[in-house]
């Protein structure tokens, strides 16, 4: 299955959602962290704003309790999830996102997937989502946010890296890999800053 270059195309969203990301981050150098429903909500405001660059409709909630669906006038175009618990346990949004039911339209454009993964199993994801997805109807764009595990940061998790891919068919493109934190972004204004 090919993946349509149009306007708001999976590229789109992974370049915006790179640039947001680091943007209100709720998580300071010298804090404890952030916990997993600041997390949430920051997705969430993310996802609020790229829908309003790409100029559609964000529904929350939507398609069968899907996190968030782009829609169009009179269609939807992207369905957005996102996870705390990853995706190598046996019940997750990678299945919702998979089997979402479109309206207005016989298919999705893609679906989004935000997740978080303990940084040495980031290929055994990869392998998964390729398996899962490679009779999937639409393209996946995987947002991975790798961590380790601490006792520091009130979420337990530091984050090192997010790792954007494209999975189509039996294909998977890598379109990014960064920094998860923002002070480890070569000139930000957070680089060079006292922490």
């Amino acid at each position: 299955m090919a993946v349509e270059r149009t306007w708001a195309s999976p590229e789109d969203f992974a370049t915006l959602f790179k640039y947001f990301w680091h943007r209100d981050f709720p998580q300071a150098p010298i804090a404890t962290g952030a916990r997993r429903i600041d997390w949430t909500i920051h997705i969430g405001i993310i996802v609020r704003s790229i829908a309003d660059l790409m100029g559609v409709y964000t529904r929350f909630e939507r398609g069968g309790r899907t996190d968030a669906v782009f829609r169009a006038a009179n269609k939807d175009l992207v369905a957005v999830e996102w996870e705390w618990s990853g995706v190598l346990h046996e019940e997750n949004e990678l299945d919702k996102l998979k089997d979402y039911k479109v309206r207005g339209a016989d298919l999705l454009r893609y679906c989004v997937l935000v997740t978080y993964v303990h940084t040495p199993y980031i290929n055994a994801v990869h392998k998964h989502v390729l398996e899962k997805w490679e009779d999937a109807r639409w393209p996946l764009l995987l947002i991975l946010i790798d961590y380790s595990d601490s006792t520091k940061i009130s979420s337990r998790r530091i984050f090192n890296k997010v790792n954007i891919s494209l999975f189509s068919g039996k294909m998977r493109e890598e379109l990014d890999i960064f920094p998860a934190l923002p002070w480890e972004v070569e000139e930000t204004r957070f680089v060079g800053r006292e922490t």
